[in-house]
């Protein structure tokens, strides 16, 4: 990346982070452009040049937001490979974005924005949604022998219902995260769960 470029990207960052802070404290339809420039220590001009409206702006923090699971959605099944292994490795996956503040910060924004905007909220959960990759898993790992699951989408839900439920939901409220431990007990308990329901 050149030092342009670098630069750019440093500055859009910076106006997100603004963006988020602004959102999440006055609510969309009474968050400025003008205080969110300030916030973030650019000129309107500037704001402007990287986002030309509020609305752009919020379905930018719903992309990057997105971008932050890229590595969830990209798992896949490994046929005959140990499944315990498998479904921690994408715990893992999920539970490490779910331990970075940034993260949790802008879920608060996303969740309190679009319970005011059904719009809004139906845009945001087509892109942040990542349970269709624990489904698939699971649904995978069935057809190869290595579970037993008469319903993958129930299953799925539930996998990642179980993480979300300690690593993610009780956190929107306090904005805080997971220690290593108490991620690592999570992922743990909830892979321990899927195998006694599910495990051939």
């Amino acid at each position: 990346m050149n030092e342009c470029s670098a630069q750019n990207a440093s500055k859009r960052a910076q106006i997100i982070e603004a963006a988020v802070a602004e959102f999440q404290e006055k609510g969309f339809a009474a968050a400025s452009m003008d205080r969110i420039s300030a916030r973030a220590e650019v000129s309107k001009r500037t704001l402007y040049k990287y986002f030309e409206s509020k609305e752009n702006l919020f379905r930018s923090i719903v992309v990057e937001l997105s971008s932050r699971f890229a590595e969830v959605l990209e798992i896949r099944y490994e046929k005959g490979r140990d499944i315990r292994t498998q479904l921690t490795e994408l715990a893992w996956a999920e539970g490490r974005i779910l331990m970075r503040p940034d993260v949790i910060a802008m879920a608060r924004m996303v969740i309190s924005e679009t319970l005011r905007n059904p719009t809004l909220a139906a845009e945001a959960q087509g892109k942040l949604d990542k349970t269709a990759t624990f489904i698939a898993m699971l649904k995978d790992a069935a057809e190869d022998g290595q579970l037993r699951i008469d319903d993958p989408e129930r299953a799925g839900r539930e996998f990642i219902g179980l993480i979300k439920a300690r690593a993610f939901w009780p956190l929107l409220f306090t904005g805080g995260v997971l220690s290593e431990a108490e991620m690592t007990e999570t992922i743990e308990s909830s892979v321990q769960m899927v195998m006694s329901r599910y495990g051939v």
